[in-house]
């Protein structure tokens, strides 16, 4: 059979376990520990200047725009950087003002020809 009977705890024994046997540390050492670990501080990188470009121009000049965001894309991911979500805007913005302006050119263009002049 089994050999799993209670006993009494000792005062080195928390919850059945001898921790002095096991390796546990002393208690109040988690300053050394992180100390001892800690990871090197990171200087945060700026955005890429061309993302910031490609945002505003896909509110001026989408056609311009879109293949610039395309290609910023394109080198943060081979390269890495920061930059990718401010790209990614300049696209969808791009492409939204095109439509957008397509959809305005087609509205002219049925007045246009609806009109009686």
């Amino acid at each position: 059979m089994s050999d799993l009977k209670a006993h009494p705890l000792s005062d080195e024994e928390v919850d059945g376990l001898d921790e002095a046997a096991a390796g546990v540390p002393a208690p109040n050492t988690a300053s050394a520990f992180a100390a001892e670990y800690a990871l090197p501080t990171v200087v945060p990188r700026h955005v890429h200047p061309l993302a910031v470009v490609s945002v505003l121009l896909a509110v001026l000049m989408p056609i311009v725009a879109i293949p610039l965001a395309h290609w910023v894309m394109r080198r943060l991911q081979h390269h890495g950087g920061r930059g990718l979500a401010v790209v990614r805007t300049a696209i969808i913005v791009g492409y939204l003002n095109i439509l957008l302006l397509a959809l305005i050119g087609v509205n002219v263009l049925v007045a246009a020809l609806i009109s009686p002049s």
